[in-house]
């Protein structure tokens, strides 16, 4: 479930070694791959009450991103592109093409780059390696998804914090409106929430749904969320 950090964590241990690495995108966003007889995975929530599911609605990843993220084509990472190391976190590998010159910044088919897709796959070192080899954490792919909405959707403090030291934007939203504040929200990650905000994110931003970081988090439930947010809200009035 998306609102449950330790069953998600959990979940990804356990799906991780029989997973391709565009499979587990998908699962560790907190999604299912559903795969239909054309090759492609679509992409679906866990089942929650139906007021729930409206406010996934809001932060549904595009049709579009959902396909090529998870699709069954291999070439989306094919080995040994650097997308396809970095998602393995293969340092030493990584290393090797760095110093032949390869582009830590090329993007693939769904135009991800290398440093997306370490952070899709919590690869916290190969992260670090990138950003030090000149990855530039601002790109996002033509669909708003970034290095930054996947450390933060899956509550990577210590990357998220990274990231944004790098100059990642906080508040790039995706074509369906989702910032990395919202996901961080929804998925129930207060001290994610809490550095997005210190950072500047936007509280009052809404998604193509109308709903804003707080409202996602008092829809699903998740009260240290709700918490964090209004003690910001109260600390800047208290500040004027």
């Amino acid at each position: 479930m998306l609102g449950n950090q330790e069953s998600q964590g959990e979940l990804h241990d356990k799906l991780s070694p029989h997973l391709e690495p565009d499979q587990e995108v998908a699962a560790v966003l907190g999604t299912e791959p559903n795969f239909s007889q054309s090759g492609h995975a679509s992409v679906k929530r866990g089942s929650r009450s139906s007021s729930t599911k409206e406010l996934a609605t809001g932060l549904k990843l595009d049709q579009e991103i959902k396909e090529n993220v998870t699709t069954t084509d291999a070439s989306a990472a094919q080995y040994p592109s650097l997308h396809f190391l970095a998602a393995q976190g293969e340092i030493a590998k990584i290393k090797e093409e760095i110093d032949k010159g390869t582009d830590v910044n090329a993007v693939d088919k769904t135009g991800l780059t290398p440093l997306a897709w370490a952070a899709a796959h919590r690869q916290k070192a190969t992260i670090t390696l990138l950003l030090q080899s000149g990855a530039d954490a601002t790109v996002c792919s033509p669909t708003g998804e970034t290095a930054l909405s996947f450390a933060a959707c899956q509550g990577q403090l210590d990357a998220v914090e990274q990231l944004l030291e790098y100059g990642a934007d906080p508040d790039i939203a995706n074509v369906d409106g989702g910032t990395p504040l919202m996901y961080a929200a929804f998925n129930g990650y207060p001290q994610v929430v809490k550095l997005l905000l210190e950072h500047g994110s936007d509280l009052t931003a809404t998604n193509n749904e109308g709903h804003t970081a707080l409202s996602l988090a008092v829809g699903v439930g998740n009260k240290n969320v709700q918490r964090v947010m209004e003690d910001y809200l109260r600390s800047i009035l208290e500040g004027q």
